[in-house]
């Protein structure tokens, strides 16, 4: 059995880049550690999800020096203004991609798209920003491998080298991130994910954002990511001035559509006992994960920054939906953002699954599912 040990990815990590500053906070390492220690005693992983989990590690490491030692050298950066960002917070499964594609068509609005998040370091010249050539070369790699992933296959989800990025994958230079965790089990990590909160989980993601904005072009931030419904009052104390868009679907709707989508990852066929640790995982982290933000919005002024939205509606009515999101948010809904919208429904990257997945091939039943996520399901029943 390989052994793994977090003073050797941070040491390669340091030679690889010549550089040793991770920064002032090590919470970061808390997270490293125990996937090391997942990696290390994980006999069913297999050699191309232990590649690609390595590597993330890796790469994680030499973004956070690399980043740090921007901040040194740039002060610049330090001091870009990441104002009013519109974050989406709804769960896995329940229209949040569409809608954040949908959203970041307008031209006032600026996501985080793969190809730059994926390729932080070297930063790209703003003057050339979009004809950077990773962007051809990552489209590539997608278009190369989209009939042998699964999830294209099976119509789960659609990668695209301008396509918005998920926060997760931001969030994996604080390794608090459930990114790291979805190519197989890692139970130290996903028990970490559940119970934890650092006390600043958004400082590196705001590193991120801030070097994103200092070298690419400006607008209103777009983000999105279910795994900010963890810890909403500590995002807004990295970001006083964002606003947030919550889409629902009943519990019981969306966690076999999850589990099926992290099992289709993690190469967990029908009849897989495998499949049953992935709904219990799952129930367990985003279950805590909502009750959680139905905590925070106990707060009527971190409430009232929230647009609730329902899935049903966006698959039904995507366009009155996202009227209606910019109205309740006050944003300008120009000729120009519905034109772009309006061309982009008549084609999206994103289309519903025809796989249908149910509970119990996860080993999952409808009261336990209610039972992890409390009083969720009666809040927002009008919106399912």
């Amino acid at each position: 059995m390989v052994g793994y040990r977090a003073e050797d990815f941070l040491s390669a990590a340091k030679e690889a880049t010549g550089l040793s500053d991770f920064g002032e906070s090590d919470e970061f390492l808390t997270g490293l550690r125990l996937l090391c220690a997942d990696l290390s005693d994980a006999p069913n992983i297999d050699d191309a999800a232990r590649t690609r989990l390595t590597g993330a590690i890796s790469g994680n490491l030499a973004n956070r020096l690399r980043l740090v030692e921007e901040r040194q050298r740039l002060p610049a950066v330090c001091e870009e203004v990441i104002d009013g960002p519109v974050v989406l917070i709804g769960l896995p499964r329940t229209g949040t991609t569409a809608l954040v594609d949908l959203m970041a068509q307008d031209p006032a609005a600026r996501a985080p798209l793969h190809w730059e998040v994926q390729n932080l370091f070297p930063p790209p010249d703003r003057g050339n920003w979009a004809r950077d050539p990773r962007i051809a070369a990552l489209q590539a790699e997608f278009d190369a491998t989209a009939d042998s992933n699964p999830m294209v296959a099976l119509g789960l989800h659609i990668f695209g080298a301008m396509l918005p990025e998920e926060c997760n994958a931001i969030n994996g230079v604080e390794f608090w991130s459930p990114s790291l965790g979805v190519m197989a089990h890692m139970p130290r990590h996903a028990e970490w994910l559940q119970w934890s909160l650092p006390s600043r989980p958004y400082r590196g993601h705001k590193w991120v954002l801030q070097h994103l904005q200092h070298h690419g072009p400006a607008g209103r931030w777009l983000l999105k990511s279910p795994f900010h419904i963890h810890a909403l009052p500590q995002l807004l104390a990295e970001y006083p001035n964002a606003v947030f868009v919550q889409t629902h679907r009943h519990p019981t709707a969306l966690m076999p559509s999850m589990c099926g989508l992290y099992s289709t990852i993690r190469g967990e066929g029908e009849g897989d006992p495998r499949r049953a640790i992935t709904g219990k995982e799952l129930c367990r982290v985003w279950g805590t994960g909502m009750q959680r933000a139905m905590a925070a919005r106990q707060d009527p002024a971190l409430n009232a920054r929230v647009v609730d939205v329902s899935h049903r509606s966006m698959v039904e009515d995507p366009m009155g939906t996202l009227k209606s999101v910019y109205a309740r948010l006050n944003l300008d809904f120009t000729p120009q953002a519905e034109a772009a919208a309006t061309a982009w429904l008549a084609n999206p990257a994103q289309h519903m699954s025809k796989v249908k997945f149910t509970l119990e091939q996860f080993g999952l039943t409808e009261d336990e599912v209610i039972d992890a996520f409390g009083p969720y399901a009666e809040r927002f029943k009008d919106y399912f």
